[in-house]
């Protein structure tokens, strides 16, 4: 979605107009097709050659939800470049996933890819990607407007988090409703297959914090290639969500975790850096369309990531 580093620290499903240029495609024509789950197996070669997170899993759920949305972008049948929008319901699109080959990188191939993207979602009312600070003059091109600014934070987990989770519980699935309920207001779109597949595959970072009024918070995550991922953590104040934070954390002594959060919030980073978070890098979400930007940003202490949004 924005633009590939040259050494990237992390995953970043986003490619603007690349800065190396490697040999031109075989035909010098690329051919735009649909991504079939064949794909995956080269699509993981483009994410290690990139140093992204995303693992098989991550491809295939995102096949599986989106069908329709993800193209790939052949040489002579050889494969050149990914990339896709998720459809969440009739009003927002989020492009993702956009990766070119590095022998192919330079010669308008993720120009191609995200022309043909951006025509998939044409009819929604808002389109979003996350830009780093290389691609986002691409995006602002595109009529794409910055939103708010984001931070990747990392760390690995120590053993000196201490007990301060409190009140938080691991989430049931008896909790869904009411968190997708809560989701689809705070990030303004229906994404409850996401949210479910989630919770199904790393049930363990899954938990929630009850108050009297009902949820006062929940936070998912998701395994990953180079590290695991928390997000989305949605509280209705700082305190809470750090709570939250510290009971996904707090078991996993050892593990390297990725967290993308509002980079907008001085005091809620300070809260991250107390807990061992380090900054990683910047980048911006970005809307394109008649709309504004959707749902109730104060509210999310980390977004799902730069794929999911």
């Amino acid at each position: 979605m924005a633009h590939l580093r040259a050494r990237p620290a992390g995953d970043d499903p986003r490619e603007g107009l690349p800065r190396q240029r490697g040999p031109p495609p075989r035909s010098g024509v690329t051919e735009i097709r649909p991504l079939r789950p064949d794909d995956v197996r080269e699509g993981l070669r483009f994410c290690r050659a990139s140093g992204w997170n995303q693992r098989e899993e991550d491809w295939r759920a995102l096949l599986a939800l989106n069908p329709d949305g993800f193209v790939a972008a052949d040489s002579d049948g050889r494969l050149v470049g990914t990339g896709g929008a998720i459809r969440y319901g009739d009003t927002l699109g989020w492009v993702c996933m956009i990766l070119v080959d590095p022998e192919s990188r330079g010669w308008g191939v993720g120009t191609r890819i995200m022309e043909e993207v951006l025509g998939r979602v044409a009819g929604l009312a808002l389109v979003g990607l996350d830009a780093t600070p290389g691609g986002r003059p691409v995006y602002l091109k595109l009529g794409f407007r910055d939103a708010r600014p984001l931070a990747r934070l990392e760390t690995r987990v120590g053993t000196s988090l201490g007990d301060h989770a409190r009140g938080a519980r691991p989430l049931a699935a008896a909790d869904l409703p009411a968190v997708l309920d809560w989701d689809r207001r705070a990030f303004g779109a229906d994404r409850a297959a996401v949210l479910r597949w989630l919770f199904g595959q790393a049930p363990e970072y899954a938990w929630c914090v009850e108050s009297g009024a009902g949820l006062a918070g929940y936070c998912l995550g998701r395994h990953g290639y180079n590290a695991e991922h928390v997000g989305p953590l949605v509280a209705r104040g700082a305190e809470t969500a750090r709570d939250l934070l510290t009971a996904c954390l707090g078991p996993h002594a050892g593990r390297r975790f990725y967290l993308d959060a509002p980079r907008d919030e001085p005091a809620w980073l300070a809260v991250l850096a107390g807990l061992g978070f380090a900054e990683q890098r910047p980048f911006t979400r970005m809307y394109r369309g008649d709309g504004t930007a959707p749902g109730r940003p104060r509210e999310v202490f980390a977004v799902v990531g730069p794929e999911f949004g």
